[in-house]
């Protein structure tokens, strides 16, 4: 079960120059953790990137003293010659938000991308109530990845229940390690055995790490062990995602900045889209404005 979160994985891949954009994000994402993290102890922050970024990614983020940064390449964990490197990035990243916190014994954890911002103070157990964790949740109807996941694992779907929504989450080590398994081959390693697998359905069956996670827990009836359900999660005074304070699009920055400074986020992340094409320095000044 959930005795507190205080670790978090962020997957980054540079790839060309034109990505440099995503190490000036995950620079600011680090240095949003360290104004609003309230704990006695380092917040713990592993970072996966390709072997060839590893460099690029260890001098560009910045060392602030309440964050605990670790630069991993992703062949630490998928052999050089495996199947995971044939797959596109979005699946790749996906697939490490699954193996690699199985791999290194993590309990709970948040998934981040480059994407998200903090803007709201937390501390390990903020996100922990009775062993259980308020996680981010959608209804399934809303993604036809819900339905393929459900026939991949062999689970009933419904379209009037709810699943653990995309990135920023909050999941667990026990659980991620649990479809690994369910997916093993045989004596092959499982990472690379859903690798293999998600390659010979891509195009065919869409997915996301959540949906499998989420399924593989409804088939083993423990989802809830280590979830709180949903219900009481949309309606609870804390909650780990802010959806009004997000930019999706340069029309919601110019509306959401103009609002009084300090102003309520609704919650302790938020994602400030980077295809909204929107200067670095403008993000961090909205990022930053949300009162410690």
């Amino acid at each position: 079960m959930f005795s507190e979160v205080r670790q978090a994985i962020l997957p980054v891949a540079l790839r060309n120059l034109k990505r440099r954009g995503d190490l000036e994000r995950a620079g600011l994402l680090v240095e949003s953790l360290a104004k609003h993290w309230r704990d006695s102890k380092p917040f713990e922050l592993l970072i996966v990137t390709p072997a060839v970024d590893v460099a690029a990614v260890r001098e560009g983020l910045p060392r602030l003293p309440k964050i605990e940064i670790t630069v991993k390449a992703e062949s630490d964990f998928f052999p050089r010659f495996s199947s995971f490197y044939l797959m596109t990035s979005w699946y790749r990243q996906q697939l490490v938000k699954l193996a690699v916190p199985a791999t290194l014994g993590f309990g709970g954890f948040l998934t981040l991308d480059s994407d998200v911002c903090c803007v709201g103070d937390f501390d390990s157990r903020t996100f922990v109530h009775e062993g259980r964790a308020l996680s981010r949740w959608e209804p399934k109807r809303h993604h036809d990845w819900w339905q393929q996941a459900a026939d991949l694992v062999g689970t009933p779907y419904d379209p009037t229940t709810h699943g653990l929504s995309v990135t920023p989450n909050i999941l667990h080590g026990d659980l991620t390690r649990q479809v690994l398994e369910f997916f093993r081959l045989g004596v092959i390693d499982p990472k690379l055995a859903l690798a293999f697998r998600v390659l010979r359905k891509i195009g065919v069956i869409p997915w996301t790490e959540y949906s499998l996670y989420t399924s593989v827990a409804e088939r083993r009836g423990n989802l809830f062990d280590y979830h709180i359900h949903w219900d009481p999660c949309y309606f609870h005074d804390t909650q780990l995602f802010s959806e009004h304070s997000s930019v999706w699009a340069i029309t919601d920055f110019e509306r959401l900045t103009k609002l009084p400074r300090g102003t309520d986020p609704r919650g302790k992340f938020i994602i400030v889209q980077s295809h909204a094409r929107i200067p670095l320095e403008q993000v961090r000044d909205y990022c930053l404005s949300f009162a410690a």
